[in-house]
């Protein structure tokens, strides 16, 4: 590569398998870039105990710009630039103030690795503590980023951000006892405060006051009047947790939709809380890694105008897809460990009309065979 790297932070995580990149992900990268600005003014005026402030103009049109992007599984290739400088050529070798910046950035590595190596930010550190409640806060719970990735060598490091790394960082200043997170959740909605422009929601963990704002009142008031059909939403975005993980208020909501009595994504979440012995004495608790990929695949290439199914658990692990359409019906078994699927169509008045095959849907292949096998019957 022809241009210097200033950082390449390695994105691990089930959404980074095909070396592609989220589009919210982005977000952390914004506030990664204002942390570097602000540790990099408190560097230099730490170098220069003369000055009290830092030169006008130390990061005037100073960002991260995102140069290339490569596989392994996602690592983000950023240069740092300069709208001042007129020439394209990266980085800003010949400003004085670019040391702050590297510098600045070896800083914030040295900040995490600190944490996963548990030790305490020191009390200078407390005031950039709160940047973390930006970034990271896109990850999903088997997602991290490696913000100390050696790029030449390609070996990672200890500068490691996961969910739980950045909550021990948002809770580590003093007396801080309460975090920012985003969601996603599933709720029915038993109550509106009007008069306060809020709502209840009803989840697993109890219930939780959100803001009510224009854009999702129609939707909300829906789902008040469908309460006692147990008519569920998905909500996404940002609630404030306390130090044991449990929603205090959910202080912002990105989106908010109605769900399908039979939506997949719900029926997996309330399957994947199933335990040991669940059916009578029997029954194993499902493959959480499983299910997760199931939906995952699901989601990505079922046809959205085709019919949802009903979905059961069975008593060895694995569950069970059905479609019925009149007299026609159809019943998929599925391995959980290995999405390996039975595929069967029977007639409930025609005993010669029926249809076995195997379907691995743990290939696009496989969804599209099963998508082409529903429409027949449908």
């Amino acid at each position: 590569m022809s241009k210097k790297v200033f950082i390449a932070p390695r994105l691990v995580g089930s959404r980074f398998e095909d070396h592609t990149l989220p589009v919210n992900i982005l977000e952390d990268f914004t506030a990664l870039e204002d942390l570097v600005i602000e540790v990099a003014k408190g560097i230099y005026i730490a170098e220069n105990s003369n000055r009290k402030r830092v030169p006008k103009g130390f990061s005037d049109g100073v960002y991260l710009k995102l140069v290339d992007m490569e596989e392994g599984s996602s690592i983000l290739i950023f240069a740092i630039a300069s709208t001042i400088v007129l020439k394209s050529e990266l980085p800003l070798e010949n400003l004085d103030n670019f040391s702050y910046f590297e510098k600045a950035k070896d800083k914030i590595i040295e900040l995490v690795e600190s944490v996963n190596d548990g030790k305490a930010p020191t009390q200078i550190d407390y005031k950039l503590l709160s940047y973390f409640s930006k970034i990271g806060k896109n990850l999903l719970d088997d997602e991290s980023i490696d913000f100390g990735y050696n790029y030449e060598s390609r070996t990672a490091s200890n500068a490691i951000l996961n969910k739980a790394t950045r909550k021990k960082i948002l809770l580590s200043s003093e007396q801080k006892t309460e975090y920012a997170d985003s969601i996603k959740l599933f709720a029915l909605i038993p109550e509106i405060d009007q008069k306060n422009n809020t709502f209840q929601i009803e989840t697993e963990f109890g219930n939780v006051k959100c803001p009510l704002t224009e854009t999702i009142k129609d939707s909300v008031f829906v789902a008040f009047n469908e309460y006692v059909n147990k008519t569920y939403v998905t909500i996404k975005g940002t609630a404030q947790f306390n130090w044991n993980d449990k929603i205090q208020e959910i202080t912002e909501i990105e989106s908010l939709d109605i769900l399908d009595p039979l939506d997949v994504s719900l029926r997996i979440n309330n399957l994947s809380k199933l335990e040991d012995n669940w059916y009578e004495g029997h029954g194993k608790a499902l493959n959480k890694n499983g299910l997760n990929r199931f939906e995952n695949l699901f989601n990505s290439y079922f046809e959205n105008k085709l019919p949802l199914p009903a979905i059961f658990p069975k008593v060895d692990g694995n569950i069970q897809m059905e479609w019925k359409n009149e007299n026609k019906n159809v019943v998929i078994e599925i391995n959980l460990d290995t999405l390996k699927s039975e595929y069967f169509y029977y007639n409930d008045i025609d005993d010669s009309d029926e249809k076995e095959e195997t379907i691995e849907l743990g290939e696009k292949e496989g969804w599209i065979q099963l998508n082409n096998l529903i429409k027949s019957i449908v």
